[in-house]
């Protein structure tokens, strides 16, 4: 357990100190952000005098100036899992440090295991931060607090695109060990 804990903290340091996931990040939050703004706005606009049911959620399911928040994770979705896990194990052999890690006393599916966790804490951080930044969007701009069933909807929503997203992860990671 402690040879995992160990991997999987060596992996998340390196996910997030690399280039590739503040770029990932950067677009992720900028067309997030693009996308709420226009959807609030144009909620607000359509909503004047009356008040339709889960109001809130429209924020993640109407699209913007782009897709909306749903259709962001259909799409770009299984693209940052394949980024994310594409050249995890590739990348130690062209560094050569799998030739150290594996000389250890590690089983190898604790390396496997530990990069796949550090995977998906890093796509939880990632989607519950943007939901989230979206959430007080939607608090700003359409001044209406979302209700208990909405929330429980979002949460929903956030547990779903991550196991969808480590799929993706995971099916990466399989093809770097070929």
């Amino acid at each position: 357990m402690q040879d995992l804990l160990a991997i999987y903290r060596k992996e998340l340091s390196d996910h997030f100190s690399s280039n590739r996931f503040v770029i990932i990040f950067g677009l992720i939050a900028m067309v997030s952000f693009i996308t709420s703004y226009m959807a609030g706005i144009n909620l607000r606009e359509n909503i004047e005098g009356e008040k339709p049911t889960f109001l809130f959620l429209l924020l993640f399911s109407s699209p913007g100036a782009m897709l909306s928040m749903m259709q962001f994770v259909a799409f770009f979705g299984p693209l940052i899992g394949i980024v994310l896990g594409f050249d995890s194990i590739n990348r130690e052999r062209a560094h050569g440090t799998l030739i150290k890690i594996i000389s250890q006393p590690i089983y190898r599916d604790a390396v496997i295991n530990g990069k796949f966790l550090a995977g998906i804490t890093t796509i939880s951080i990632m989607l519950l931060s943007i939901i989230l930044v979206i959430t007080g969007f939607g608090l700003t701009i359409l001044g209406i607090v979302p209700g208990s069933e909405e929330i429980i909807r979002i949460f929903i929503f956030f547990v779903i695109s991550v196991f969808y997203i480590s799929f993706w992860l995971a099916l990466s990671i399989l093809f770097s060990i070929l």
